[in-house]
C-alpha cells in the first residue's frame, strides 16, 4: 500500500500544485501561479497529498467568516458569492485536484474526510461546492459529491457557456 502523507500547503509545494491545477482545467478553474498562491494564503483550510516527496493532489477551502468574505469580495469570486446568498456557516471547497496518475486511489475521498473533520472541529454546519454544467457537465464530480451526500441547492448561469450547480452537504 502507498504511504501517502498529508500536509498543509507551503510555498515549496506551490509549483507542483499549480501544475496539477492547470492539468485539471476545465474541471477546476485555471489560475496563475500568483493567483493560486494568493488563494492558498487566504484560505481557511488547505491540504496536499504527498507520495515520495511529490505532490499528487490538493484541496483549497474557504469559510464564510468576515476575513474570507472580504477577500472573496475583493477577488470577485462569483461562486462563493452565490453560495453565501443561500447558505450560512459553511466551508466552501474552492478546488480539489488529483494528479491524473493517482486518480481512483481514494485520495479525494480521504481529503474530503479530512475536510469533514475540520468542519466538525470548527462547528461549521455545511460543506459547499460547485460543479460545472457548462462548458461540459462534470459527471465524475457529480457522482463523487452525490456519494458524499451533497445535494443541489441551485444552478447559476453566468454566461452562455458557463453554468454551475451549487452543492451543499450538512455536516453532522
Amino acid at each position: 500500500m502507498n504511504n501517502y502523507e498529508y500536509s498543509p500547503i507551503t510555498d515549496n509545494f506551490l509549483e507542483e500544485i499549480h501544475k496539477i491545477n492547470q492539468d485539471n482545467v476545465p474541471e477546476v478553474g485555471s489560475r496563475s501561479l500568483k493567483g493560486l498562491k494568493n488563494s492558498i494564503e487566504n484560505s481557511d483550510y488547505n491540504e496536499c497529498v504527498i507520495l515520495k516527496n511529490k505532490v499528487v493532489g490538493f484541496v483549497i477551502c474557504f469559510q464564510d467568516n468576515e476575513k474570507t468574505c472580504s477577500y472573496m469580495k475583493e477577488i470577485q469570486h462569483k461562486n462563493f458569492k452565490e453560495i453565501s446568498k443561500r447558505v450560512n456557516n459553511f466551508l466552501y471547497i474552492d478546488r480539489i485536484a488529483i494528479d491524473s496518475e493517482f486518480r481512483n486511489n481514494k485520495l479525494a475521498t480521504k481529503l474530503y474526510s479530512k475536510i469533514i473533520d475540520f468542519t466538525k472541529n470548527n462547528s461549521i454546519e455545511s460543506l459547499t461546492a460547485e460543479i460545472n454544467l457548462l462548458p461540459a457537465v462534470n459527471t465524475p464530480s457529480f457522482n463523487f459529491h452525490k456519494n458524499f451526500g451533497f445535494t443541489e441547492i441551485d444552478t447559476v448561469k453566468y454566461a452562455e457557456d458557463y453554468e454551475v450547480s451549487l452543492q451543499k452537504k450538512r455536516v453532522e
